[in-house]
Order: C-alpha cells, then structure tokens, then sequence
C-alpha cells in the first residue's frame, strides 16, 4: 500500500508539472471589487492545486505507511523558503486584504511541502522531462493555431480564452491600424505562456546538450515543433530568458570543449532558424514593433512597467516593515492611488514584489534565493560545467530569474509552481553533485 500511494504522488507530480500553464480553475469564493480585476480578489483553485494537494496527500500517506528521514536539501534554500513563508505569516497582520493574504499563506505552505517532495522523492530527472515535454506538445499546436487563426478554437471547455483581437482587454500588438492577437495557448495570458514555453524548451535544450542515445532526437523533434509557438506569444522576458539561459549552456559546453554538444546547439539552431523564418518573414512589422523598446515614451508596455515600478516603491517606503500581505497589491494601490492611469496590477518586478508584499524580512530572503545559485556557480563551476543536472537547473532558474525582473508571475499563483519546482531541482542537483 505505502508502494501504491508513492506511485501515486509521483503520477500527481507529473500532472502538475504538465498543468502549470492552464488557466481552468474554480472560484471558489467571488468577491467583486470594481475597478480591480477579479482575478486578483476572487479565492479561486486552479487545476494544479488540485493535483498538488492529491500529491502532498498520497505522500503523507505513504510516509505514514512507511517512515522514513525527511532531507532538507540545501539548508540555505530551506531556510529561506521558510523565511518567506514566514514573513508571508507576518504579512498577513497587515494586509489591507488579510483574508486573501491568508489563503495565499495556506498556498505557500502546500509549495513548501512540494520543495520537500522533490528533494526527497525525485530520484529521475524523466519524471520532470517527460511531464515538461507533455506540456509542451499540449500548449505549443493551441497558441500556433490561435496565431494564425487571430482567434480562439473553440477550447474553452479546457479553459481557453475567448479570444477576439477587437475586443479590448485581449493582449494584442498594434500595427498600422491592426490589432494583432498575441498567441495565449489554455494560459491566462501570452507572457504566462511565453514563460512556460521557455522553461520548457530550455530544459528540452539540456537533454539534446547532455542527453545519451536517443533522447537528443526526441527533444530535438519536440524543440523544433514548439519552437514558433515562444515566438508567436511575443514575450519578450520570455524571449529574452530563453536566449540567455540556453546561452549560457552553450557558452560552457564550448569551454569545456565538448565539440560533439556544439555540433548538436549548431544544427538546433540552424533547423529552429528554417523554421521561424517565414513566420518572421511573413510578420515583419508585428516583430519590429515587438523588439523596437528603446524608447519607454514610445513603447506602451514599458512605460507601465516603469509606472508600476513607481508606485510600488513609494508603497514599500510606506510598508517596508511587515509589507502589505500576500497578493494584496493591486487593492493596496487602488486605496493609496487615485487617477490611476492603468489597470490596477503589480509592478513587474519581482524582487521589489516579494518586499513589497512580505515586508523587509521577506525581501531578504528572496534576494539570497535569487543570488545563490550565481553565488555558488561562481565559486564551484570547475567542477559544476562537468555535472548536467546541475547546469540545467541553474539555466533553469537563471531563466526564471530573468523574467522575474520584467514580470510578476512567478510570484503569483501559478507561475510560483515554476519557481518553486526550479529551486527544489537545483537543490536536488546539489545534492547529487556532491555525492
């Protein structure tokens, strides 16, 4: 019985992992605050709560059934994640939304319990490839039809958008009069996807660099079909994280001299080339007005970043003691701001987020997780560039880290999944290096 139920946490893993992106979810509780978006006061459950708490169930059952030592992992990971999940606590004390703050306490405390289950249980980086590469095949057809279409499928039953580029509220690019529709997949919006994609592919990209036999050819395969559907979201954080992350695997394979690894990056990137130029080809003016960010004055999601990033500052200064609790930000900009000249959302900028939200304490402990895998690759990377799995989880969370800086979502509801799976596999990584 303790096998059946091990088994079992381990196949709500895998569906975890393949659900982060999906925006189908239940509210569970609807509490309309006009102007806000509902979203960010709704109590709502989303597809992967729900396999996260049959995971964390069955684990304890089968723990229960057959005891053993719980590992901690890396200890300063650990500490850390416990300190944010305390300063989340504290937060909540001061939260202009305390009860919202304090279901968002009970979500870290479940991601909390999932780090714990990676350290312990992760025994085979297939349980996180294969999950990832079942994502992608999910996500990838939907956001590529939706591209061409410039409309939805008819997938809303899965939780699909009922998309309309006319319709205002749908992220789209204006050029020369025309709206053009931002590819979504079943996610919430093109930047959560954009973000999923890369993550993906990136760890797609690490078994086609460190993979043996055939599993190069099998990612490959996947990498080259998904590959336009990173582009057709148009997010450049994602864009951009992908770029770096895979980069950087790159950049320390020719180091290394691995030369047959290079070979494989060269034709990859050759092939993904063919691929996305006649998309790029075909929609020249929407990428030029994509990438053109020089100008903020000119560039309409970069001057609400810079906005938002403001207004937050001057919260923090207000509230950098005990923050104003766990995703309680847009109320708490509507309360302190009139005359908003944007939607009422966080600023795109995780780090000022997290202190923003958890106070002072909580920052702290974010800016050492956020520094530590450098921190530790600078002081070990003789050893770690000839350790695979460590180098693909640093590139990992190095992409994470890069969309953190221009977006919100990896701190808010199902984009922490991805953080919090990145830090359990690198600490997972760092065990097994040291071994």
């Amino acid at each position: 019985m303790a096998h059946f139920f091990n088994i079992s946490s381990k196949f709500f893993f895998a569906l975890t992992i393949i659900l982060i992106p999906f925006r189908w979810r239940l509210d569970l509780w609807l509490r309309p605050m006009p102007p806000l978006y509902s979203d960010y006061t709704n109590f709502q459950l989303f597809l992967t709560d729900i396999t996260l708490i049959y995971l964390l169930t069955f684990w304890l059952a089968s723990l229960i059934l057959h005891p053993r030592r719980i590992q901690i992992g890396n200890p300063v990971i650990f500490i850390c994640l416990i300190g944010l999940t305390v300063a989340g606590m504290v937060s909540t004390y001061g939260s202009v939304d305390y009860i919202l703050s304090r279901y968002h306490v009970f979500r870290f405390i479940l991601l909390l319990l999932l780090y714990l289950y990676i350290v312990n249980e992760l025994q085979s980086p297939l349980w996180v490839i294969v999950p990832i590469a079942l994502q992608i095949i999910i996500q990838a057809p939907v956001a590529i039809g939706q591209s061409f279409a410039q409309s939805s499928l008819g997938l809303q039953p899965f939780g699909e958008h009922l998309l309309d580029p006319q319709i205002l509220g749908t992220s789209i690019i204006p050029i020369d009069g025309i709206r053009f529709l931002r590819a979504y997949g079943l996610s919430d919006h093109p930047n959560i996807l954009g973000g999923s994609i890369a993550f993906s592919l990136i760890i797609l990209f690490a078994i086609i660099l460190y993979g043996k036999n055939r599993s190069p050819l099998f990612a490959s395969t996947i990498f080259l079909i998904s590959f336009p559907a990173l582009m057709m979201t148009f997010s450049r954080s994602a864009w951009l994280s992908f770029g770096l992350a895979t980069s950087f695997m790159v950049a320390f394979e020719a180091f290394a001299r691995r030369w047959d690894s290079i070979k494989r990056a060269s034709l990859l990137g050759m092939l993904s080339l063919f691929v996305i130029l006649p998309i790029i080809f075909q929609q020249t003016s929407v990428f030029e007005k994509r990438v053109n960010a020089g100008d903020i004055s000119s560039d309409g999601p970069m001057f609400e970043r810079a906005y938002l990033l403001e207004r937050g500052n001057t919260l923090f200064v207000e509230h950098s003691t005990f923050g104003i609790g766990l995703s309680a930000t847009p109320l708490a900009l509507e309360r302190r701001f009139d005359n908003f000249p944007l939607p009422y959302q966080p600023p795109h900028y995780v780090p000022l987020l997290v202190a923003l939200e958890t106070g002072i304490l909580g920052g702290i402990f974010y800016l050492i997780l956020f520094f530590l895998p450098l921190i530790l690759f600078i002081a070990n990377w003789k050893t770690y560039i000839h350790k695979p799995f460590v180098m693909a989880s640093l590139a990992l969370i190095f992409a994470i880290s890069i969309v953190s800086l221009f977006d919100y979502y990896t701190w808010y509801v199902t984009g922490r999944m991805w953080q919090w799976l990145a830090w359990g596999i690198f600490s997972v990584a760092l065990q097994k290096a040291s071994e």
